[in-house]
């Protein structure tokens, strides 16, 4: 019995500003990681982002960008957030990169009141 779980086709992210602009991830697994360490499924060479800066999970039909305890923070549409849960078109940023989330075909993502926006100020 297997307890993969079945991601959607057609979801990508895709460094739109920074140092590592036009660097494409295709995800196509249930949870990938982003950061600067080699072992990261989505590798950042940019010096501000965290060795293992954050996670984007796929669950519940949605899915969801995680902070890993990064020193700078992780934004989505220029506002910080611990976790929030990702719709087609968002931006979120990786230290100084700026990455879009691309979903097609996916619906807006109700509030589930499971987002939990940082009340701390960027490392800046």
């Amino acid at each position: 019995m297997s307890n993969q779980v079945e991601v959607p086709p057609d979801v990508s992210l895709k460094v739109i500003e920074g140092v590592d602009k036009d660097l494409e991830y295709t995800i196509g697994n249930k949870t990938i990681t982003i950061g600067r360490d080699a072992a990261c499924d989505m590798t950042l060479k940019d010096e501000h982002s965290s060795n293992k800066h954050c996670q984007v999970v796929f669950r519940s039909g949605h899915f969801t960008v995680i902070d890993l305890g990064s020193l700078n923070s992780t934004k989505v549409n220029d506002r910080i957030y611990v976790q929030k849960n990702l719709n087609n078109g968002d931006v979120i940023t990786v230290g100084k990169n700026r990455i879009l989330f691309t979903w097609e075909g996916a619906g807006e993502v109700p509030d589930t009141g499971e987002e939990e926006e940082s009340t701390e100020n960027a490392g800046e």
